[in-house]
């Protein structure tokens, strides 16, 4: 989700690849799976409780984090297609939860959705500052939305052997520290880990065609175990995978707080 769509590639396939994809496969997928788990091991890490929280999910594709939240939190969110905000609500009201704030958002005004006036104990931004031409501009409004003993918790795509065409931002933590310390905040906690899908990478370029399906197939392959060891265990395991294959890790995660 851009913060300048004027000046970033175009992101209109974004707008539906959500709809009609709830089913349990399709959240197992390991697209979805690598960062969810990713998001929880930083926050076990840093000692991050979800339970009973004001949780705010900036970009939130398929609610698949969501699913992993207590049911005692309050959740927020904010997608641009309509269909899929509708859709994503349902499925998790079917769950059991009841305190959901999930909507809509027009890229061109971002800093005037009403959901960023409020303040949050918890802000996630998955896979968001590599599309934005200004990540810096960006915390620095989202850092705005915290409490005061609230955490931001940030991830971020690493070591492209191709970068995405849809991202305008190669990143890497030098990059990712100065533009935390330009918005005024700070890094209380960095990770990188998933060497799973460095060599495959490339695949995950590519919107159509027998190449993205390839990466569809990877995809499912490798979130279905993933899903069943959970964090602690996958990410051991990946530590031994990289050590085997020479597979650089393709996610960064960081909390960040208020000075």
């Amino acid at each position: 989700m851009s913060a300048n769509p004027e000046t970033t590639p175009d992101q209109s396939d974004f707008m539906e690849c959500y709809r009609g994809r709830q089913s349990a496969v399709h959240h197992a997928a390991y697209l979805r799976m690598a960062k969810v788990l990713l998001a929880l091991e930083v926050c076990a890490r840093a000692g991050v409780r979800l339970e009973g929280k004001d949780i705010f999910d900036y970009g939130f594709g398929a609610g698949t984090f969501f699913r992993y939240c207590a049911r005692d939190s309050r959740l927020f969110g904010v997608e641009m297609d309509r269909e899929n905000v509708g859709a994503v609500e349902e499925m998790l009201r079917e769950r059991g939860y009841q305190n959901l704030d999930l909507q809509t958002i027009d890229i061109a005004r971002w800093t005037e959705h009403p959901l960023l006036g409020r303040k949050y104990d918890v802000i996630l931004c998955s896979h968001v500052l590599e599309h934005l031409p200004d990540p810096a501009g960006f915390l620095k409004r989202i850092g705005e939305c915290l409490h005061p003993a609230g955490v931001f918790i940030g991830l971020v795509p690493l070591n492209e052997i191709i970068m995405d065409p849809h991202h305008v931002q190669r990143l890497n933590e030098a990059k990712i520290r100065a533009f935390v310390e330009s918005a005024g905040l700070r890094v209380t906690t960095y990770m990188e880990a998933d060497p799973w899908l460095y060599w495959f990478q490339p695949l995950f370029t590519r919107d159509r065609g027998w190449v993205h399906q390839l990466a569809q197939v990877v995809s499912l392959g490798l979130g279905l175990p993933a899903t069943l060891l959970g964090p602690r265990l996958w990410f051991a395991l990946g530590r031994c995978f990289a050590f085997l294959t020479r597979s650089k890790p393709v996610q960064a995660a960081f909390i960040l707080a208020r000075p």
